[in-house]
């Protein structure tokens, strides 16, 4: 007997459908940013820029925008790799204190630097 198996991606409306790779769909995800590194989450939605130096809301037109554990990254990086594998908000902050945990008690760990290859013979092994 043949198990039913769910590939809908948020934003379709039935399955089978699949989405529209042009537009974003505002919500948790993850992803890796390269290839054999450790896995991101990536928060997309629609509003209005932060502000880079003070972290407010600028006042400027609404646009699609998109952070990678915490950090702003280009829409155009992660859109539409990302939108293979939803997460929920709770798996998101997970992953985003998984990187800042790296960064304070091991530095040199794939986790501190998500934008590096992850080498399985010298990386520390993380309990």
């Amino acid at each position: 007997m043949r198990k039913f198996v769910d590939y809908t991606v948020r934003g379709a409306s039935k399955v089978g459908q699949g989405f529209d790779p042009d537009q974003p769909v505002a919500g948790f995800y993850r992803m890796r940013l390269v290839s054999g590194g450790v896995y991101v989450g990536i928060r997309i939605w629609h509003g209005r820029p932060i502000d880079p130096v003070t972290g407010e809301e600028m006042d400027r037109s609404l646009r699609w925008q998109a952070q990678a554990n915490g950090e702003m990254i280009e829409i155009d990086r992660v859109w539409p790799q990302c939108a293979r594998d939803p997460v929920s908000a709770s798996e998101y902050a997970y992953l985003f204190q998984q990187q800042r945990w790296g960064e304070r008690q091991a530095p040199e760990s794939p986790q501190a630097d998500p934008t590096r290859r992850a080498d399985p013979l010298s990386s520390p092994i993380l309990f």
